[in-house]
């Protein structure tokens, strides 16, 4: 008889919601995570948490870790770990329970891929090629490479790829490019009526954005952790 292992570990990329944090007053993080929280429940709910302490510096020696354990698992989220956190505030981290994970390394830079009134072949490996409306509830995941949407994307559908997106209709519902890092993946679209956009992690609700062009051909970019939108033609 062949002995079946019990359990399996494999490495795989997750998508991972990432918390900045500026500051080490918990009040203020609880106040600016619940905010998030409430805007986009549907999204949000029950989701893994990893937060960052790269712009804390030395502050994080003011941060009540098992405070700030406490407050993320208040709102419903789940606490994943830290990471970038200086070198004395480690052993804090790791006492109030939080797992301190290694920071990402940076992904290197990939060719420029074609914008939306380049023509795909669909034979390509790495690009996923759509040939129908996304409707809501459906979702679209392709780690490999672009997704191309050659018609729209309902409100309440989902895009997930690991490089660009490309949608040749209105664009609705969420759409997250870059989802393993790739900083220099981007957005294009006919018609810019997203509810949510993100690039390698840095996400915003459209209706928080400053632009203009809600409803017009776009294209959104990372530059830095801000995304940018500017006009198709």
């Amino acid at each position: 008889m062949v002995a079946v292992e019990a359990v399996e570990i494999k490495g795989e990329m997750l998508l991972l919601n990432v918390l900045h944090l500026h500051s080490p007053d918990t009040v203020k993080i609880k106040q600016g995570l619940q905010s998030k929280r409430d805007s986009l429940p549907q999204l949000f709910a029950n989701s893994p948490l990893v937060l960052d302490g790269a712009a804390l510096g030395n502050a994080c020696r003011d941060l009540d870790m098992q405070a700030l354990r406490a407050l993320v698992l208040d709102l419903g989220f789940i606490p994943v770990g830290m990471r970038n956190l200086p070198e004395e505030c480690l052993q804090s981290a790791t006492q109030a329970g939080w797992a301190v994970l290694r920071s990402p390394r940076a992904v290197p830079p990939r060719v420029e891929r074609a914008t939306a009134r380049e023509p795909i072949a669909s034979q390509n490996p790495s690009v996923e090629v759509v040939d129908r409306p996304v409707r809501s509830g459906q979702q679209v995941y392709f780690p490999d490479g672009d997704v191309v949407v050659l018609q729209h994307t309902s409100a309440g559908s989902e895009i997930l790829a690991g490089g660009s997106v490309h949608v040749y209709g209105s664009l609705r519902g969420r759409v997250l490019a870059g989802i393993h890092g790739d900083t220099s993946a981007r957005i294009f679209c006919q018609k810019l009526e997203a509810e949510l956009v993100a690039i390698a992690g840095n996400y915003r609700l459209l209706d928080e954005m400053d632009t203009d062009l809600k409803g017009q051909p776009a294209m959104v970019w990372l530059e830095g952790e801000k995304l940018k939108i500017a006009p198709m033609f």
